[in-house]
């Protein structure tokens, strides 16, 4: 593959089509239609999925105060973007070692050098740099590949759009990224190519640009929305609100607005409603009766959303009406929790590494610690013997995940099917268990939601489980034992954070049911 980027051209040279005369500079006219390019207020092709799926995001971009932002960048983000990257080129290197890379990575330059590799109709350009400035787009994409099934106004060829990401699967965000490339290009060279394709991981995938033509253009509105100061989107549930550098902007923002997206169990439908009612708040629910609340949500969402409020006016912990927090019990009181890695890695493949264990009876933390996948099967032996006669125990989880980890594992491993199937029916989902008979002043039922809601607060205020996978992928590269205690402490208060939320809900609400820690 040829890296030093394209040979500099004499910018009178051209190609003719029908008697005109095609050159670098009509090119640049289309592509900036004699605008400057300014990034602050021009969409790039990267945005769509915000769009999309985040527009609070979007709208942070151009209207939060820019000293709120904070850059929480991880190494695991760090890292997915280092191997897409690497993804890409390995795959272009592969599949089209003659493509012609541009340079440089930014700026006028790297356009005026993708034009004249367009006009050189050179088989492939790697990392082209297409504009739209007339159309308020710009972006540097991964691939264009010659065609020469139909001529277009460089000549006696055109070229499409290939997409590179490293996924599994096709998302919508995908296509209609590498439509807008698809687009921009058709701008350019005075040709729309009818399909543009999306590579995978394990494949690719072919499009009908003209099917997303529409979806384009109502992509496009949505954003100059935001950008020019529509309504405000309704931001995401804390703690994650929205993503970095926004993402403590927004939690503050909803924590002080005490924005309806705090109501945790009321959807964007019945908050659509309260706020129709005039309710935009959730201390303007407080003083509001029952029936009224009822009246606007029905009465399903009525008690939610209500109980809910009333939960946070008083800093406590409702039970539902005529319910009872009913945790089952047993001689053994076990809080347990995974943390596992998933396929980012190119050579680690997905699985348990670490098993903690909060022993209730003991009052102390227990774990078992994997080196690599291959050594998975070991750890879940110990924990089984670890608990003993399952039947005498109660092994509490938050959420099905672990449930769904043990499933993936004995198909891994089929000999754990037996003594992780007798685990397995023993274990109690305290969420569900908790949110079948409790309100909480809470935005969800998330641990990290449910458990500082209680008192009860993580030792490490940035380190969650993508930490933990880097660490552990470190560890694996021998990185040394010390790099785990993070990790560890971040698992062990996982379980406490279990037990703690356990504890306090039984203390306030069944005392005559409680656990108590065993006097030493």
């Amino acid at each position: 593959m040829t890296w030093e980027g394209v040979s500099v051209y004499n910018d009178s040279q051209h190609n003719v089509q029908g008697g005109e005369r095609v050159t670098v500079e009509d090119l640049i006219q289309r592509a900036t239609g004699g605008r400057k390019l300014d990034r602050q207020s021009i969409f790039r092709p990267s945005q769509v999925y915000k769009v999309l799926r985040d527009p609070f995001w979007i709208w942070c971009q151009y209207h939060a105060p820019p000293s709120e932002a904070v850059d929480e960048t991880s190494r695991y983000d760090e890292m997915r973007f280092q191997l897409g990257s690497e993804h890409e080129e390995a795959w272009v290197s592969q599949h089209y070692p003659d493509a012609f890379k541009i340079t440089p990575d930014f700026g006028f330059e790297a356009l005026k050098n993708t034009m004249r590799a367009m006009l050189d109709g050179v088989s492939a350009i790697y990392q082209p740099h297409l504009w739209d400035l007339g159309g308020e787009t710009y972006g540097k994409g991964d691939l264009l590949v010659r065609e020469d099934s139909r001529e277009s106004d460089l000549g006696p060829y055109h070229y499409r759009v290939l997409e590179i990401k490293r996924s599994k699967s096709l998302q919508d965000y995908h296509v209609l990224q590498a439509a807008i490339y698809n687009r921009m290009l058709a701008r350019l060279q005075g040709y729309n190519p009818a399909e543009l394709t999306v590579v995978l991981k394990d494949g690719m995938g072919t499009v009908a640009y003209p099917d997303r033509h529409n979806q384009l253009d109502e992509l496009m509105t949505s954003w100059r929305v935001l950008r020019d100061g529509g309504p405000m989107p309704e931001p995401g549930r804390p703690p994650k609100v929205t993503d970095s550098p926004w993402r403590v902007y927004g939690n503050k923002l909803v924590e002080n607005r005490k924005d309806l997206v705090l109501l945790a169990g009321v959807g964007a439908k019945e908050r659509d409603k309260l706020r129709e009612a005039g309710i935009h708040r959730v201390d303007e629910l407080w003083n509001l009766p029952l029936e009224k609340v009822r009246e606007i949500l029905g009465n399903k969402h009525g008690h939610q959303a209500y109980y809910v409020a009333q939960a946070y006016k008083t800093g406590q912990p409702i039970l539902k009406p005529k319910s009872r927090l009913n945790i089952p019990r047993a001689g053994r009181h076990l809080y347990f929790d995974f943390e596992n890695v998933d396929d980012l890695h190119p050579t680690v493949p997905p699985h348990v590494y670490l098993i903690g264990c909060w022993d209730a009876e003991q009052d102390r933390f227990v774990h078992f610690l994997a080196r690599g996948a291959a050594d998975e099967a070991r750890i879940f032996h110990e924990f089984v013997e670890y608990v003993g006669d399952a039947r005498r125990a109660r092994l509490y989880h938050w959420t099905d995940y672990e449930i769904g980890q043990m499933s993936d594992v004995i198909k891994r491993w089929p000999q754990l099917g037996a003594p992780l199937g007798t685990l397995m029916s023993s274990c109690v989902d305290l969420l569900q268990v908790i949110k079948s008979a409790v309100y909480l002043p809470v935005p969800t039922f998330s641990i990290k939601s449910v458990a500082p809601a209680l008192g009860f607060n993580w030792r490490q205020d940035n380190f969650g489980a993508f930490d933990s996978m880097v660490s552990y992928w470190d560890y694996l590269d021998g990185a040394g034992d010390a790099i785990m205690d993070n990790v560890l402490t971040y698992n062990e208060d996982d379980c406490r954070a279990m037990w703690h939320v356990d504890h306090e809900l039984t203390k306030r609400l069944e005392p005559s049911r409680e656990i108590r820690r065993p006097v030493v």
